[in-house]
C-alpha cells in the first residue's frame, strides 16, 4: 500500500497497477493481488493514506505555535499547512491531484479528508486572528502553485505573494 501511494503521489493514479506496485515494493505481483481484490481498492487504500499524511502534516504545523507566534508566522504556516513537503516533487503533487478525476475513488478520499485538511488550516487562521475560510486558503495556495509551475517560476514565492496580497488588505 505504501508504494501504491507513493507511485500515486509521483506518477498520478494510471501508474497504480500490480506490477508497478510490486516492483516498486520489491515484491511479486501476485502478492499485491493477493492482499488487495482490484486495482481500484488499492488506489482507494492509497488514496486514503495520501490524505492521511496531508492532515498530519497540517495537524502538526495547526498544533505547534502560540496564538502571537501564529500570527508573526501565519503565511508560512499556511504554505507548510497547504503544499507539500521538500520529499515530494510539487509539480507531480499537482498532476497527481489533477489526474485523480480518472479515478473517482482516489477523488473519493481526497474528498473524504479535505473537511479533516481545511480544520487543521482553519485552527491556523483562528490562531493568528485571519478572517478568511480554508477554502480562500487553498485556493490562493493551489492557484498560485498551477499558474508558477505553469509559467515556470518558485511555486513557493508565487503562492506566498498571493497569500501576502490577501492578508494585508
Amino acid at each position: 500500500m505504501l508504494a501504491a501511494a507513493a507511485l500515486l503521489r509521483e506518477r498520478g493514479p494510471e501508474a497504480v497497477t500490480y506490477r508497478k506496485v510490486a516492483e516498486w515494493a520489491g515484491a511479486a505481483s501476485s502478492s499485491v493481488g493477493y492482499y488487495f481484490d482490484s486495482v481500484t481498492e488499492l488506489l482507494h487504500e492509497a488514496g486514503c493514506y495520501n490524505i492521511e499524511l496531508w492532515i498530519a502534516r497540517a495537524e502538526k504545523v495547526a498544533q505547534a505555535f502560540s496564538p502571537e507566534e501564529c500570527r508573526e508566522r501565519v503565511v508560512d504556516l499556511l504554505l507548510e499547512a497547504c503544499l507539500p513537503d521538500d520529499t515530494v516533487s510539487t509539480p507531480a503533487h499537482y498532476a497527481q491531484l489533477i489526474a485523480s478525476a480518472e479515478a473517482p475513488v482516489v477523488t473519493e478520499a481526497y474528498c473524504k479528508g479535505r473537511e479533516a485538511l481545511d480544520a487543521a488550516v482553519n485552527r491556523i487562521l483562528v490562531r493568528a486572528g485571519v478572517n478568511l475560510t480554508p477554502s480562500v486558503v487553498v485556493a490562493l495556495v493551489d492557484g498560485g502553485a498551477v499558474k508558477a509551475i505553469s509559467e515556470g517560476y518558485d511555486v513557493r514565492e508565487i503562492a506566498r505573494m498571493l497569500l501576502e496580497s490577501v492578508l494585508d488588505r
